[in-house]
């Protein structure tokens, strides 16, 4: 005899922990500032007392305090890693008490950060990238900010480098830009970077000197309404844009030439564009090509003088691949 019993059905729900710990970073230079937050998600009153204790890894307690639960449950503390107990080098242990939940987190310490930096070159010239390479002790999950000043002290460029972009070793690399636009003079730069709250600085000076009569740089892709283009397809109208700036205290005629190769080495385009720079500015220049096949493609472009007198105004042939699609 075969008896059938009736099939039992469970919901199974993740259940809340009733107390929650979390510190912001897993991990912190000595003299930083720790920042930890948690919430309480059983029954609880606005106002009630929430214990945090830290302990460091000799099991001395250097942080006993009292803190206040908010209208949501939720509590924060913040403190900083200075004195003797606080600067222990290696993983702390936080201790937060509410009634009778109790529940712990963890960071780690390390020594205080240090940060070096330098550029590739000391003299650049207008049109040229600026490439800065740096070293950061101990590498932690912080960026690094770097600013670059130029003329009047102006600042020409805010560069953030994410704790990604840092290797185990903590060496970066990072290009801050071509040296183009209506801002960018010769003369002395100064670079200022920082890490890790602000506690690891550095700094260095390069210099930007005029080297050609007309500079050229910023090379990109456009459309018509001058939108970046992340890809081409055939029979799109394709505009190959750059920065042109005249450093001349005159009028400077010009011609711009755009190249277009493909894989092979064969032409597949050449025009140009002419015009008149004003004195001292910059202009955005730009010229049309409609791809008619797949494939890659290398434009190189070329300032002149005139398309009559090919004498370069620019040292620099600035390149960009263009991969049409169907």
């Amino acid at each position: 005899m075969i008896i059938s019993l009736p099939t039992l059905k469970m919901d199974i729900y993740a259940q809340e922990e009733p107390l929650t710990l979390l510190s912001f970073k897993g991990m912190y230079s000595v003299d930083m500032i720790v920042n930890l937050d948690g919430n309480v998600n059983a029954s609880f009153t606005e106002g009630d007392d929430v214990s945090i204790k830290v302990t460091n890894p000799n099991v001395q307690i250097y942080e006993n305090n009292i803190v206040k639960l908010d209208e949501g449950g939720l509590y924060a503390f913040t403190f900083k890693l200075e004195g003797a107990q606080a600067s222990v080098l290696g993983v702390h242990m936080v201790e937060a008490i509410y009634k009778n939940f109790k529940v712990n987190t963890i960071f780690e310490v390390k020594g205080k950060p240090t940060l070096t930096i330098s550029v590739d070159k000391s003299t650049y010239n207008i049109g040229d990238i600026v490439t800065i390479t740096g070293k950061v002790t101990p590498r932690l999950q912080e960026q690094i900010e770097i600013k670059i000043y130029g003329f009047n002290n102006i600042i020409w460029k805010f560069v953030p480098v994410s704790a990604q972009r840092i290797t185990f070793d903590g060496i970066f690399t990072v290009e801050a830009g071509e040296l183009m636009g209506k801002n960018i003079k010769g003369g002395k730069y100064m670079i200022e970077a920082s890490y890790a709250d602000g506690l690891a600085k550095s700094s260095l000076e390069f210099n930007v000197q005029i080297s050609n009569q007309v500079a050229i740089g910023n090379l990109m892709l456009i459309n018509q309404l001058g939108k970046a283009l992340d890809e081409i397809f055939i029979g799109q109208q394709v505009l190959i844009q750059a920065e042109v700036k005249n450093n001349l205290d005159e009028k400077q005629q010009f011609a711009f030439l755009v190249l277009i190769k493909d894989t092979d080495g064969i032409t597949d385009s050449l025009s140009w564009i002419t015009g008149s720079l004003p004195i001292s500015e910059t202009l955005n220049v730009a010229q049309s090509w409609i791809p008619e096949k797949v494939g890659n493609f290398t434009a190189e472009v070329f300032l002149w003088e005139s398309i009559s007198n090919p004498t370069p105004l620019s040292n620099k042939v600035p390149k960009i691949i263009l991969l049409v699609k169907v």
